[in-house]
């Protein structure tokens, strides 16, 4: 693959790093459903055009990874490792602040925390570690997803991509039902998020700027007003068309993923260099820190979300910054 200038790459990890702890600091709003209400209504529109942010973080990872062709057990001493330990230690880090904040560990029996314990390490002490969970398992595949690209021509990746469509249309219990019942396993999940960074980054895919920015604008707008018609029907918040593998959110992350690499071909800010830097340790110590600055900020919603997360942001990477400074901190700060 030709290499592309690292700018727009850099660019799309400061967005998703951001609209992650925006939709955190969000969802509260969103959860309370109310037909006439603002607060739902800004919630609804801030999650419909940050819905993209994960699974920008996949397709970046697919960019940077797949056009390298390692030997798999280096690959796994050499990447795993720097997944593994700050897995590890944000564990225990969550599951020490669970029953901080949560569940006073003075008033539970021994068997009932261990009870407790085993479970959150085994699906997380914190909701935002799925992510964890879901890229380990992605890594274990990566060596063979190079080896894959390496060997296929573009057409057959493309076509590769056509079938993880399909097989998530599949998947939607909605659509789903009116398709033939075929076993697309192999296609389907996270894995194709992989493949289709790789195949936009590796693609020169000429789209004019302005094409790319409606589909941006259409595709945020249809999860905007799908959602509000779906929780209305409901009488409460449906969040149908906010999975992270729904087809609307794959062609969201695709649009603005080519919008970046059309539009920025210079180096970004000092500031965002920074966020591109510590955009893994932000994504970990994020929800500590937005847990207790989000009750301070005493604001109208639509300004003390933003504010919220931007407040949440840099505390974040000034957290990770000194983390980084302790004796081993660079190897678990994330």
């Amino acid at each position: 693959m030709q290499r592309q200038p690292i700018y727009y790459i850099s660019a799309l990890r400061v967005l998703a790093t951001f609209l992650v702890i925006l939709i955190h600091a969000s969802t509260g709003y969103l959860n309370r459903f109310s037909a006439d209400g603002f607060d739902w209504h800004y919630a609804n529109i801030l999650h419909s055009f940050s819905r993209f942010s994960v699974p920008l973080f996949v397709m970046l990872s697919g960019a940077l990874l797949l056009p390298k062709n390692e030997d798999t057990c280096l690959f796994y001493r050499k990447r795993m490792i720097r997944v593994l330990l700050p897995f590890l230690f944000w564990l225990v880090v969550y599951l020490v602040y669970y029953f901080y904040r949560y569940t006073p560990i003075d008033v539970l029996l021994a068997s009932r925390i261990v009870e407790i314990s085993l479970d959150k390490l085994l699906h997380g002490p914190s909701a935002h570690l799925w992510f964890l969970y879901m890229i380990l398992g992605l890594y274990l595949a990566v060596p063979f997803l190079q080896k894959i690209v390496v060997q296929a021509s573009q057409k057959e990746i493309l076509i590769f991509i056509g079938l993880w469509m399909l097989s998530l249309l599949l998947l939607n219990k909605k659509v789903g039902s009116y398709l033939p019942s075929l076993d697309l396993t192999f296609f389907s999940g996270y894995v194709g998020y992989l493949v289709f960074g790789y195949y936009l980054a590796a693609r020169n895919i000429a789209l004019p700027i302005a094409v790319s920015l409606s589909l941006v604008v259409c595709l945020g707008g249809l999860n905007t007003w799908g959602t509000y018609l779906l929780s209305l029907q409901q009488g409460a918040y449906d969040p149908a068309l906010y999975n992270y593998l729904g087809l609307n959110n794959v062609l969201l992350a695709g649009s603005v993923f080519l919008l970046f690499k059309q539009l920025i071909r210079r180096p970004i800010p000092r500031w965002a260099q920074a966020v591109d830097l510590y955009s893994f340790g932000i994504y970990l110590i994020h929800i500590l820190l937005l847990n207790y600055i989000h009750p301070l900020i005493i604001a109208p919603t639509v300004l003390k979300v933003p504010i919220a997360a931007l407040l949440t942001l840099a505390l974040s990477i000034l957290a990770i910054y000194l983390l980084r400074r302790l004796p081993f901190g660079k190897y678990v700060s994330g």
